[in-house]
């Protein structure tokens, strides 16, 4: 759980820095080129991208893994996360990473592909939240239960 909470807070922010305009075009679109992700572009990146991401990746292991074994436990966890989130589909009933209090999650991530514009974190939505750059997800999600509300009302009338 720690190394999680270490790689996301690590990710939010780099990659938040990836989608600025100066760098956004060279390196981060790369990743980008998919607008419907599918598992394998999780790795699909720029190698300077994937330099700066993975190391979130590894200042949880540093300091909370002292063996080998958590160490291929937290690469599975991760990998297994970040391909689920790429995949497209939502499988809340299959990923007991939906226990946890604020898992993100497949439909975050692929408005965030869908968007290019906030949801930059990989796996809570803690950091979006607190910094407001879920603002366009929400309005999303409003409006397409308010969509969804007006087409119930016309089939029951």
């Amino acid at each position: 759980m720690c190394c999680l909470v270490i790689e996301d807070t690590w990710h939010y922010w780099v990659h938040q820095l990836l989608h600025h305009r100066s760098i956004y075009k060279y390196v981060h679109k790369v990743h980008h080129h998919f607008q419907a992700p599918f598992g394998m572009v999780a790795e699909y990146a720029h190698p300077i991208e994937t330099i700066v991401l993975g190391t979130g990746f590894f200042i949880g292991v540093f300091f909370m893994c002292n063996h080998l074994i958590m160490i291929w436990l937290w690469m599975t966890v991760r990998l297994l996360e970040t391909i689920e989130v790429h995949s497209g589909y939502d499988f809340p009933y299959l990923n007991p990473l939906h226990l946890l209090p604020g898992y993100a999650g497949t439909k975050f991530h692929d408005f965030h592909h869908m968007n290019f514009n906030g949801n930059y974190a990989s796996t809570f939505l803690w950091w979006d939240w607190l910094l407001g750059t879920d603002r366009q997800y929400k309005d999303y999600l409003k409006s397409s239960e308010d969509r969804r509300s007006k087409t119930t009302s016309k089939k029951t009338n």
